[in-house]
């Protein structure tokens, strides 16, 4: 089934490539002059954190900065490098040790973007993963990868096929192999489409399929602590009870109500189809209004639900955001200030757990934020 569904794909996009080759797509790259070949962005983010369990707690300051920056090598190269500098400070006590202040450079991708045609694009380097997949399957966290993508635009659409091989990796990029582990992978294929006629007038939706192979027995034992199902082999070895590949979908819809008011809704869909049917199936839905008291400053209120089943995702891979055998929900207000460039706000998440498992527990989350826009360096 596997391969079948692949193939089906690769000649799909073979086929669309040659029928968008024939027809008059405008260039992803344009021309850029030779002062332009260069752009750079960045932001600062301060926020604090309660967290609170059973077994652990963690009071953190986190402060980051932010860059985006690009490179034309050629009209159809283009490099894209976006690093992280993350100081945190602060008390914890937890567990897994999920939750410690650690002082680092991130790296959100470091790619290189081939656009030998309008409609088709490759990629090499680490690759953020939330290009490609959604945010309860795996964190924003780059991968080695290379990825494939058909381009298709038609007036106010766009559409996307993509496949990508990866190699899952925590935040350093170390697979966390040991001995003669074999090298594991993260294999993607999706479409994407996305309606867009005004700012705040879109619809996107999403579906792909996912296969990850040869996890490594330390990957295993750390989702053990966040909820997955893991077998112990050994002292020293683990491995997980059920391969990890199945479907995800989303959608997400905003439209404006009145003149001062936007509504956005969406919702995500993961289904692990390697394990058994209670325990594979993670979904998430969220809602937000975003009201306009003037031209200069929006408040924004969010509210979501989420459902993550202990063996839907790798729990190792998705814990900033889920977890794993979590049940909950999230709301977040903020306060947009357009003019002077940043956002205030405040957010707060209740994750009950699914089925009673040691080492978790009921996790509360305060989080307090503010947040500037991107500006150029």
């Amino acid at each position: 089934m596997r391969r079948t569904a692949i193939s089906t794909l690769c000649l799909t996009l073979i086929l669309t490539a040659q029928t968008w080759a024939q027809g008059q797509i405008s260039a992803v790259l344009p021309e850029t002059k030779e002062q332009s070949r260069f752009s750079a962005e960045w932001r600062l983010r301060l926020q604090g954190y309660d967290i609170h369990d059973d077994r652990s707690q963690a009071k953190l300051v986190d402060i980051r900065t932010d860059i985006k920056a690009k490179y034309l090598l050629h009209r159809s190269l283009q490099l894209d490098i976006q690093p992280s500098l993350r100081l945190q400070s602060g008390q914890t006590q937890s567990v897994d040790g999920a939750d410690k202040a650690e002082n680092k450079i991130l790296l959100n991708q470091a790619a290189a973007h081939y656009l030998p045609f309008s409609f088709l694009r490759m990629s090499a380097g680490a690759l953020n993963q939330r290009h490609m997949h959604t945010d309860i399957l795996v964190d924003s966290i780059a991968f080695p990868a290379a990825r494939l993508e058909g381009l298709m635009k038609l007036g106010n659409t766009k559409t996307t096929l993509g496949m990508e091989t990866a190699i899952p990796t925590s935040t350093s990029l170390s697979t966390n192999t040991k001995d003669l582990e074999a090298t594991p992978s993260l294999n993607t294929a999706s479409v994407k489409f996305q309606w867009q006629a005004a700012r705040n007038l879109y619809w996107k939706a999403s579906a792909g399929y996912f296969i990850y192979n040869n996890l490594p027995s330390a990957v295993a034992q750390k989702s053990n602590l966040l909820g997955n199902e893991v077998e112990k082999i050994s002292e020293a070895q683990y491995t997980f009870m059920y391969k990890y590949e199945g479907i995800e979908a989303s959608a997400e819809l905003e439209f404006p109500v009145f003149s001062l008011l936007d509504i956005k809704a969406g919702a995500e869909y993961l289904q692990n189809q390697k394990a058994p049917s209670d325990q594979n199936t993670a979904t998430r839905y969220f809602l937000a209004g975003e009201i306009h008291f003037s031209k200069d400053m929006d408040l924004v209120v969010e509210g979501s639900y989420f459902s993550i089943a202990p063996e839907a995702a790798v729990a190792y891979f998705n814990a900033s955001s889920f977890e794993t055998n979590r049940v909950g929900y999230s709301a977040e207000s903020y306060l947009a200030f357009k003019k002077e460039g940043f956002n205030v706000g405040v957010k707060y998440t209740d994750a009950e757990v699914m089925y009673q498992r040691e080492p978790q527990s009921r996790e509360k989350t305060l989080m307090i934020k503010l947040e500037t826009s991107y500006a150029n360096l």
